[in-house]
């Protein structure tokens, strides 16, 4: 579905679990038009891809049009689906530096999938990314933000779109000051002092990897989530974050069957 659209330029959403777009494992995938190519913001989970595709093509968009696929960060949720995508439409995968290894063994560890028994197949990175790297998609230009703290391998990507300021937040920010799953071994001196980076931008819309993405005013999500990391420890992790995929594979235990279907290789 298309979320903004500017000139020949558009932003769309082909996944997203949570929200019901696509297998409920996925993050969010979003797909970059800049006119004469196209992007992809992460490629999922991996399972049941057919259904991401099948909501590009509906949105008009040819899969061969997805040129590079530019990951937010490595968990598997926005990963594991990479040797996928590549396949069908024959992308780049860019990846920061610190993610590269975790793409291309594509083992994924410590992902429940993996705990089952399910394999996952790699993928080469065509390029490792840097802090202040600068990405073309078509007339597009995407700036590369490295924002550890969720990962350390954690990038956001800011595009001038129109007359706003975009900023595809990955698992760093989400809504209403939201944030990715943080645990004691957070280094969140390094959170916060991303978060600060990202509130400094005064971005017009977020569009995150988990939860609802926010149009207009982006900002205050931002600076609240700011204000958090910056207070008490039990303001940041006071309770569970429950989001997708994480609570879908503790509650439905028959979507790691999906994983196990042939067709979700």
């Amino acid at each position: 579905m298309k979320i903004l659209s500017s000139g020949p330029y558009a932003i769309y959403m082909i996944g997203g679990g949570g929200m019901g777009v696509s297998h409920p494992t996925d993050a969010h995938i979003y797909v970059i038009d800049g006119g004469n190519e196209a992007a992809m913001i992460d490629a999922g989970s991996g399972i049941q891809p057919e259904w991401m595709c099948a909501n590009l093509e509906k949105d008009g968009l040819a899969p061969e049009r997805i040129r590079k696929i530019i990951l937010t960060h490595t968990h598997w949720d926005h990963a594991r689906g990479c040797a996928w995508w590549q396949r069908r439409s024959g992308a780049a995968i860019l990846a920061h530096r610190l993610g590269r290894e975790a793409v291309e063994s594509g083992l994924w560890a410590e992902s429940h999938i993996a705990k089952h028994g399910i394999p996952s197949e790699g993928a080469p990175v065509a390029r490792s990314l840097e802090d202040g790297d600068e990405i073309t998609v078509g007339g597009l230009r995407l700036k590369v933000i490295h924002t550890p703290g969720h990962s350390n391998d954690s990038i956001s990507l800011l595009v001038q779109f129109g007359t706003q300021k975009v900023l595809f937040g990955g698992d760093t920010v989400f809504a209403e000051g939201g944030h990715g799953t943080v645990s004691a071994g957070t280094d969140f001196r390094a959170y916060l002092d991303s978060v600060r980076r990202l509130a400094a931008l005064k971005i017009d819309a977020l569009l995150p990897s988990h939860k609802q993405f926010v149009l207009s005013r982006a900002h205050e999500h931002v600076a609240l989530l700011e204000r958090k990391l910056a207070g008490r420890w039990t303001d940041v992790v006071a309770s569970r974050v429950a989001f997708f995929p994480t609570w879908w594979l503790e509650h439905d235990p028959s979507l790691y069957d999906d994983a196990r279907q042939p067709e979700a290789r």
